[in-house]
């Protein structure tokens, strides 16, 4: 866990990148204190093009692409759609505990990939590069959730700095 700074987030190239300045100081966006801000309801589809750092199937740092409900966490759930614990994980969160769907097998590493989430009542389905890689039962209480993007020092090697860094082309979210 660390501290995050908005000196650590900047913008140019086209995207948005999130810096881990050292073991401690990290960055983070998010929807939660924004304005008209974006949040991710039931029946809605949220995806965001992400560079994430690391080799191959090895993530650096503790990245993350995410979506809870701040208000009312855990009762609202939290939705972990691409999280660096070493691998690029998928992983869910509610009032009945910590439900962690696993790694997904591939390099996702050092390259773009779209990652996705469709929270529907009572399940949700995760798609990277378009294709539904985990699919899960849910139990909060569904209420519209936050979207974050973060960059921490955790399970993953440490590595600071721009190689250490998130890149975000973008973030969406629809109603199908």
């Amino acid at each position: 866990n660390v501290a995050t700074s908005a000196a650590n987030v900047s913008e140019g190239n086209g995207y948005v990148t999130l810096t881990l300045s050292n073991s401690s100081t990290g960055a983070l966006i998010h929807t939660t204190q924004a304005s008209g801000r974006a949040t991710v309801a039931v029946g809605d589809v949220v995806e965001a093009r992400i560079w994430f750092p690391g080799s191959g199937g090895q993530i650096d740092n503790w990245p993350a692409f995410w979506a809870n409900d701040t208000n009312t966490y855990p009762a609202g759930g939290e939705n972990d759609i691409a999280e660096g614990l070493g691998d690029l994980t998928v992983n869910y969160h509610s009032p009945s505990g910590s439900h962690n769907q696993g790694a997904v097998p591939g390099g996702w590493a050092n390259a773009w990939h779209t990652y996705a989430l469709y929270r529907q009542a009572g399940h949700c389905d995760v798609y990277w590069d378009g294709v539904k890689v985990k699919s899960y039962t849910t139990d909060d209480n569904g209420s519209p959730e936050d979207i974050i993007i973060n960059i921490g020092q955790g399970e993953g090697p440490t590595v600071t700095g721009p190689a250490g860094a998130v890149k975000v082309d973008y973030v969406r979210v629809w109603h199908p």
